[in-house]
């Protein structure tokens, strides 16, 4: 999350620099801007989302990696319908596994970008972070905190 002050042109400016980065605008209004980013999993980039509160001259952002609810269910589908018919050795052993970490996915949906980022996609987390730390500092310059 950022907290950083500016205009209309500098909105403008982090706005088409996260077009630029093929987020997709989601929801717009006089307050608030939403965005998300599709996967794209072999780069080892994860969906990400932005929304963007205003308050007059200061701006909320919040960012994060997620991973979708379909994802979730899909896994969860596919360890249910195909172990127990696939004939896989110790299907109960991966079964509990995969629910462990469906279990895990569904308690933690959002993964902050922060710089000490660790485990789960660390990588593309502490890559996004920092993009998203240039990105504001070009548009909205040197007066923003990061939280």
């Amino acid at each position: 999350m950022a907290t950083v002050r500016g205009g209309d042109i500098q909105l403008k400016k982090f706005r088409k620099a996260l077009l630029l980065k093929n987020f997709v605008l989601t929801h717009e209004d006089k307050e608030l801007l939403t965005f998300r980013r599709r996967a794209y999993m072999l780069h080892d980039d994860w969906p990400m989302r932005v929304v963007i509160r205003r308050e007059g001259q200061q701006f909320e952002i919040r960012y994060w990696l997620c991973i979708p609810w379909s994802w979730i269910v899909g896994f969860v589908a596919l360890i249910m319908i195909a172990l127990p018919f696939g004939g896989i050795q110790r299907a109960d052993l991966i079964f509990g596994l995969g629910s462990i970490a469906a279990g895990l996915s569904i308690y933690k949906q959002k993964f902050d970008c922060s710089p000490n980022a660790s485990f789960w996609q660390a990588e593309s987390r502490q890559r996004w972070g920092k993009t998203m730390e240039q990105l504001l500092r070009e548009a909205f310059g040197t007066g923003g905190s990061a939280l």
